[in-house]
């Protein structure tokens, strides 16, 4: 377009330049579709792209506190149609006030990538495992017991014990955490905040009781 309307400025006719070069019109018509079909791809891929951030955790890559809202009450919708069982395990870190006192920020955000990636490692690609909080993490288990939630917190409870963050000079920080859980088929007066309150009152359980354990509801 811009070279036809240079030939204009020219003074030749628009008609005269489009009629006498068809293959070279052709040609610029199919150069500007296919530029404009790629960058609406990308577009359409950055949109994709940011939409996924927005309901990541930025630290830990996990699902953030907007996300796993929205799919603890899906998860209780499903378990009331389906008769099925959900699990909800709490998590939160030990001592973990003491790694940022002690060793800094950079240990700390160190601290909840590595809970993270043993979280991670002890789910089920179908579960939900999100950071909700500072130090505080949550996975929603579909279509699972109780009694499997606690071999799910058992795998995480021993991932955590092993793990080690090795920090600069030689230094190094154990992990481990307190779990809260609650679970059952959803009954129908049941919400998403009374399945949550269940955990949160075991997990304060846990943390009461000596830290570095699973509590039941």
């Amino acid at each position: 377009m811009g070279w036809i309307a240079i030939q204009t400025i020219l003074g030749v006719s628009p008609w005269e330049v489009v009629l006498g070069n068809p293959g070279l019109m052709a040609y610029m018509l199919a150069g500007t579709m296919g530029a404009f079909g790629c960058f609406g791809w990308l577009l359409g891929r950055e949109e994709e792209r940011l939409s996924r951030l927005a309901m990541l955790d930025e630290l830990t890559g996990l699902a953030n506190n907007r996300l796993f809202g929205s799919r603890l009450d899906e998860c209780l919708a499903a378990s009331r149609r389906k008769n099925m069982p959900m699990s909800l395990l709490l998590m939160d870190m030990d001592r973990f006030k003491d790694i940022n006192d002690t060793h800094g920020h950079q240990a700390g955000d160190q601290a909840l990538k590595t809970a993270a990636a043993v979280i991670r490692s002890c789910v089920r690609t179908s579960d939900i495992a999100a950071r909700i909080g500072g130090e505080e993490f949550a996975v929603i288990l579909p279509e699972t017991s109780t009694r499997e939630a606690e071999a799910v917190a058992g795998r995480v409870l021993n991932g955590l014990r092993k793990a080690t963050v090795r920090l600069g000079g030689g230094a190094s920080v154990s992990l481990s955490a307190s779990i809260g859980l609650s679970g059952g088929i959803a009954a129908k007066e049941e919400s998403a905040f009374a399945l949550f309150a269940e955990a949160d009152k075991a997990l304060y359980k846990a943390k009461t009781t000596g830290r570095d354990r699973l509590v039941s509801a």
